[in-house]
């Protein structure tokens, strides 16, 4: 059996009475602290027994005039922790306390005090910080929720968000209950001895597991919204995609496809299909059609279809499309938009285009949004079959 154990510090020093909690109760278990290491402290195999820690100030009894002195008070030197505290250790349960007045003590943590105070500033500000740089988008964005949360991978970093937050939580509390502390000791009372760092402990270990939790599924949820993607052109297609024909749409025996042949691997862009997949649209759908009669005519369809997690958002995103594809890049008179009412559907948003053939429908059905953006000379909602076809795609 080795002689050294390596254990995660579940416990920032910086929470003073609940780290020496901590260190003896691991005396109690036969494990004495050693000496600490990047992830925590490394403890030395040896018989339980009752013993005394206590952090001091860096730079308090830095000189070996100091430490000897208090080597013959029964406390020996242990180690320094963090850039704020010097470790004392004490095996004899009758020698007095390394502080025996709570407010001298009190002056003495005054240093660490403004330095702490200084590194919670920071902390917040670059939290601020984060959370301006990853939520500003969202209000900046004339489309947040398509383009923030439906096509983002990661789903607009919520899970980077929520991480941020409880980091900042885990440091704030150990922070708190340092400042805590400190006031106690200036109204003259000691450190609680209570076994109350047991509490503190089990709320550390609680956050971090939910952190190394959220942030396992955030590399999970990246991993798979890359790899589930894929492209393809329509003719020789294998997988079943939502998809209203242009060919049924026309109904007309002359024209046929109008293929892109540009392109070195030989795939025909002008009829072409992509799948997308993030957290809050875990099926996303992207279908061009074009078509010619080899003169003057070549109608072309674009098909956008959303399948959502969160269904509340269907009809907001229903919103976001109207105005990204009749509004936001185009003048007020491009087009003539009207809500529609048609049978089977929540909602249908019909912009016709004022200038050229050529109509925009939105159609929104549960958790479903279709987007068909089409120029060509039919009407979209002349073939209400199709579009139910197409809006009840499982894939």
């Amino acid at each position: 059996m080795k002689d050294t154990v390596r254990k995660w510090m579940c416990l920032d020093p910086i929470d003073m009475d609940h780290f020496e909690g901590w260190l003896e109760a691991m005396a109690q278990k036969g494990l004495f602290f050693e000496r600490p290491w990047a992830l925590g402290i490394v403890f030395r195999r040896g018989k339980p027994a009752h013993v005394r820690y206590r952090l001091d100030p860096a730079g308090n009894l830095w000189s070996r005039e100091n430490r000897d002195y208090c080597r013959t008070l029964g406390w020996e030197y242990a180690g320094s922790l963090v850039q704020y505290f010097d470790l004392y250790v004490n095996f004899d349960p009758e020698a007095p306390e390394l502080h025996t007045d709570p407010v001298v003590q009190s002056y003495a943590l005054e240093q660490v005090a403004k330095r702490a105070k200084r590194t919670c500033i920071l902390l917040t500000t670059l939290t601020l910080v984060m959370l301006a740089v990853v939520l500003l988008p969202f209000f900046l964005f004339s489309t947040p929720i398509l383009t923030w949360l439906v096509e983002s991978p990661t789903s607009g970093n919520l899970l980077v968000i929520l991480l941020d937050l409880l980091s900042t939580a885990m440091t704030v509390q150990a922070y708190r209950s340092f400042f805590r502390l400190r006031r106690r000791l200036e109204e003259g009372l000691p450190p609680r001895r209570d076994g109350s760092w047991r509490s503190a402990v089990h709320f550390q270990r609680v956050l971090t597991w939910i952190v190394l939790s959220l942030t396992v599924l955030y590399a999970a949820v990246l991993v798979v919204t890359t790899s589930r993607a894929w492209e393809g052109q329509l003719d020789g297609l294998s997988k079943p995609v939502p998809t209203l024909s242009l060919t049924e749409l026309e109904d007309d025996p002359a024209l046929e496809p109008l293929v892109d042949g540009r392109w070195t691997d030989g795939q025909d862009r002008n009829n072409y299909v992509s799948f997308a997949c993030t957290l809050v649209a875990p099926a996303q759908y992207e279908i061009i059609q074009k078509l010619t009669d080899g003169r003057d005519y070549e109608p072309r369809l674009t098909t956008r279809w959303y399948r959502l997690s969160l269904p509340f958002l269907a009809s907001p995103l229903l919103d976001e499309l109207v105005y990204q594809h009749t509004q936001h890049y185009y003048s007020p008179d491009d087009y003539d938009v009207e809500e529609l009412t048609l049978s089977g559907f929540d909602r249908a948003v019909l912009a016709t285009d004022t200038h050229w053939p050529g109509q925009r429908l939105f159609l929104q059905k549960g958790n479903v949004v279709v987007y068909l953006s089409y120029s060509g000379n039919q009407d979209l909602t002349s073939r209400p079959e199709l579009l139910e076809e197409l809006i009840s795609f499982q894939g």
